[in-house]
């Protein structure tokens, strides 16, 4: 098949980036500089393809049930990060291109990252962060990788995949930040939106960590216990994750589409999500529908579209839930929290 390849320089693509947050606005420029943009996305597609396959085999010697997927980074997504960022420039992110592995535990979680990191690959590990022993100010927990593709085809040369990892519980975490914040409008993710949301789910990710540790009644401090409890109350938790559940249009049998890539059209406004199929080799055809679809919804906060590879639709759905709005995990581990302080009024602590 045919890869796209990157058609301009890294400093065409710099100042493209530059010119799509700045508050100049000429169309010609405009197109052009979303242009270039589509094109350095859809170049690490390649990129990606070449990593995956080693991910994947590192993960299952750990954990034969992980889930392996990639994606590239939304165009919106990239731009929020270009503003919200200062300093970062388009050619040097490194997250456009992405891979991400669930584990079943904590404990495989640095497995994988292990055998990872220490198995032979050509591409050169560029960074990683722990995200776990030290996290993120929202309560995020994972671990990331960046590795910069360094093989045969040298036209890909310096392009940068990142790869988390996380465990179940982790990634139930993450999953319920994004659909919250699609389907409140908040940018929960980036730490932007309401306090009382950014505070549960800061609690909620010391809450999940204990659940993850057997220790969710030893070591649960109580004001925060309280403190969760009040906000799973105050914000109706468990009856808004319920609301927000989206009916799926019908996407077939659980058939191995290990080569497909799926178009997702999140229509919040109608709590409904259209899947588009494409055949690996129609990847041009669904890079160039992606784009389109961002530009037609570019600022409607009641669409969000993404484009992704999966080895099924099965697998699919339990990666990106988030698209799916499956919180169905996130609720179970809610109800865990609620059901251990029961438990503990019980007994007087």
């Amino acid at each position: 098949m045919t890869w796209i390849e990157l058609e301009h320089s890294k400093k065409a693509v710099r100042r493209a980036g530059d010119y799509l947050i700045s508050d100049d606005f000429d169309i010609g420029k405009f197109i052009e500089s979303y242009e270039i943009l589509d094109n350095w996305r859809a170049s690490h597609e390649y990129p990606i393809q070449s990593m995956i396959g080693y991910y994947r085999k590192k993960a299952f010697e750990i954990d034969p049930g992980s889930i392996i997927v990639r994606r590239l980074k939304r165009t919106p997504s990239i731009l929020a990060k270009l503003n919200r960022e200062g300093r970062m420039k388009l050619d040097r992110m490194e997250d456009i291109g992405g891979c991400r592995i669930v584990v079943s535990n904590k404990k495989q979680v640095y497995e994988v990252h292990d055998a990872i990191v220490d198995g032979r690959t050509r591409n050169t590990l560029r960074r990683q962060r722990d995200y776990i022993k030290y996290p993120k100010n929202s309560g995020y927990r994972g671990i990331h990788l960046v590795y910069r593709y360094n093989g045969q085809k040298t036209q890909y040369s310096g392009h940068s995949i990142e790869l988390q990892i996380r465990s179940k519980i982790q990634h139930s975490w993450a999953t319920a930040v994004e659909v919250v914040g699609t389907f409140t409008g908040q940018g929960l993710k980036a730490s932007q939106g309401h306090d009382a949301w950014l505070k549960f789910f800061k609690l909620a990710s010391i809450a999940f960590e204990n659940i993850e540790n057997k220790a969710l009644a030893k070591n649960a401090n109580s004001s925060e216990r309280l403190e969760l409890i009040k906000y799973i109350e105050f914000l109706g938790v468990l009856h808004k994750l319920r609301a927000f559940a989206v009916s799926t249009r019908h996407l077939g049998g659980d058939k191995k589409n290990k080569n497909d890539y799926f178009l997702l059209i999140l229509e919040v406004d109608k709590s409904n999500i259209e899947v588009m199929r494409f055949p690996r080799e129609s990847i041009d055809s669904a890079t160039r529908k992606y784009a389109e679809l961002e530009k037609e919804y570019k600022g409607n906060k009641d669409k969000d579209v993404v484009l992704v590879s999966a080895e099924s639709v099965h697998g699919l759905k339990k990666a990106y839930p988030n698209y799916f709005a499956d919180t169905t995990e996130f609720s179970k581990n809610i109800e865990r929290v609620i059901e251990a302080n029961k438990a503990l009024q019980r007994t007087g602590r």
